[in-house]
């Protein structure tokens, strides 16, 4: 009997450990696939339905970041070769039609991760540090909504739902610069594929005059939390 109920126990956890959900595999220019997104605290899981060589398993370590565009929609890049994108790293994007990535686990796969994540699923923030409007740049045009920062995190909220992002201070962001008043930029640990680059600088234009004092207190922030990256490296 006890031999039983330690099995049960056992099978209890690792079915908990374990999530599933059915997805549809976005690809450009291909037809769309189907199968089963599985996430384990080992690994990342694709089960192709009907076609077995489609399916894909990458161990935490083989994935270079993850994308929650939202709680439906994930994006996994990967450090394999895109043949047809001249080299660039191979990204996958899986739109969940059950479910959902919440808070809770999107959090825990960034735990597993180790690694910088882009979360554009932005949290509503009642007491920021600091909130100033502003209008983000884009190559061509550009979005408007509002910069926030709390102690641990900057957040950039926008009705334009696919430019909201969530970013930590001490993962997500490498460093902090403006040139006025008017001028702020990001400069976010975030998969460049246009430009083969690990970061990407998001430029604000704002509506109102940079506090000085917040200014300065962020870039002190930022340089201490880069020397703690650099000493672990």
């Amino acid at each position: 009997m006890k031999l039983v109920l330690l099995l049960l126990v056992c099978l209890a956890a690792q079915t908990a450990a374990a999530q599933t959900f059915p997805v549809i595999h976005k690809k450009a220019f291909w037809t769309d696939g189907r199968g089963d997104l599985i996430l384990t605290g080992e690994a990342i899981e694709f089960r192709a339905a009907g076609k077995e060589k489609n399916g894909r398993k990458w161990p935490y370590a083989d994935i270079q970041s993850l994308d929650r565009v939202s709680t439906k929609e994930l994006v996994i890049l990967t450090y394999e070769d895109h043949k047809r994108e001249l080299g660039r790293d191979r990204e996958f994007r899986f739109l969940l039609t059950e479910g959902e990535i919440g808070d809770e686990l999107f959090e825990a796969l960034r735990a597993r991760l180790k690694k910088p994540a882009t979360d554009r699923v932005v949290p509503e923030i009642a007491t920021p540090i600091y909130e100033v409007a502003v209008k983000h740049l884009h190559a061509v045009g550009g979005c408007e909504g509002r910069l926030l920062f709390t102690e641990n995190t900057a957040v950039y909220k926008t009705s334009h739902k696919q430019d909201s992002r969530e970013w930590r201070l001490d993962t997500d962001v490498e460093s902090a610069w403006s040139r006025d008043l008017y001028h702020l930029e990001i400069h976010a640990f975030e998969n460049n594929r246009w430009e083969f680059s690990r970061t990407r600088v998001y430029s604000f234009v704002l509506k109102e005059p940079l506090d000085g004092e917040f200014y300065r207190g962020l870039k002190m922030k930022l340089y201490g939390l880069a020397q703690d990256r650099d000493s672990v490296r």
